[in-house]
């Protein structure tokens, strides 16, 4: 039996999909001390890949490397208002201690980093993604100088499983779709005629299987490429959630995220209001770098063991009817 991945970032939303992807007996989970406990794991490991050695004590450390086939680097801080410190420690720090395991144990290093390094034509670094932006292009640039096999899986933004549309948390995009659900984003700082890459959790963990079990070394693009939905269609999305819901909610306005930046909150400052400001900020800090005005690459539909992606707009149906019950999103007329 061949020996099995540490996948750092367990507890995760994309640990505990690959975790669930590669099935029992593939994968040693690290997670930490206090955090998330993903079923389907050969066996889980408390650690801290901020701490040299991720965290364990020398003969334990040395345990591992003896036993691992790779490392799957899925850890990472992706908030967003944390410190920049803090992320920088998680995401780049945390990197390097996960490929020194890999090194120590010489076997290939796979790291899971985000298509938010990818910026859009034209546009300016702002905003409170910039810290995890950089976090994650420091990563890359630790990965690229290994002394072993590597690759960097630069995965889109993470929606819930493509038939359930379930996610062990809610993170970034759905408060976006929260705020466009309620009515509260009557402007979205997204250009009209964007593409807003997503794909479903289950189908990214397939294709980091896929790649994984392939041997495939390099940098590769699991996103949905010219599959990906329009702004439009993603608000239209989500406004047919709300009429199902019985609201009725005004349709937003697309205005390109430059022009919110450098036009409408310096112009307005404060008295746009503490509520919409934040709303227009969250929205340039989570879709203005997702929004693209070209698709990226993606995976061949002929990877062993991936095929296509599923239908899209279907998959974000689902998610937004899983949210909806989760969250408690009120109906027309009750506080939201």
């Amino acid at each position: 039996m061949a020996h099995p991945l540490l996948v750092t970032g367990a507890g995760g939303v994309v640990g505990q999909s690959l975790v669930e992807c590669f099935g029992p007996g593939r994968v040693i989970g690290l997670v930490r001390p206090a955090g998330n406990r993903p079923d389907g794991a050969a066996e889980l490991i408390a650690g801290d890949v901020t701490r040299p050695r991720i965290g364990l004590d020398a003969p334990a450390y040395a345990a591992l490397a003896g036993r691992i086939g790779g490392v799957l680097h899925s850890a990472a801080l992706t908030s967003f208002t944390r410190a920049a410190a803090d992320i920088h420690d998680v995401n780049a720090t945390g990197t390097a201690h996960a490929l020194r395991l890999a090194e120590d144990a010489g076997v290939p290093f796979h790291l899971i980093s985000t298509i938010y390094v990818h910026r859009r034509d034209g546009s300016h670094e702002h905003g409170r993604s910039r810290p995890y932006r950089e976090s994650k292009r420091a990563a890359e640039d630790t990965v690229r100088a290994a002394r072993v096999p590597w690759s960097i899986l630069r995965m889109s933004l993470v929606i819930g499983d493509s038939a359930t549309g379930s996610t062990p948390r809610f993170q970034g995009v759905y408060a976006a779709m929260k705020s466009l659900i309620t009515g509260g984003a009557p402007v979205v700082p997204v250009a009209a005629g964007s593409y807003v890459d997503f794909l479903p959790r289950d189908h990214v963990a397939r294709s980091v299987r896929a790649l994984v079990d392939s041997g495939a070394l390099g940098e590769h693009w699991i996103t949905a490429g010219e599959r990906a939905l329009t702004i439009e269609e993603f608000v239209e999305r989500c406004l047919g959630y709300a009429r199902r819901q019985g609201r009725t909610v005004p349709r937003p306005r697309l205005v390109d995220s430059e022009m919110v930046h450098r036009l409408i909150i310096p112009a307005f400052g404060d008295s746009i209001g503490a509520d919409l400001r934040k709303r227009l900020e969250l929205f340039t800090d989570i879709l203005g770098p997702l929004a693209t005005d070209r698709t990226l690459p993606r995976l061949p539909d002929d990877l062993p063991g991936l095929g296509a992606p599923p239908d899209l707009g279907a998959c974000l149906d689902t998610s937004l009817e899983f949210f909806g019950t989760r969250a408690r999103l009120a109906a027309t007329g009750t506080p939201a």
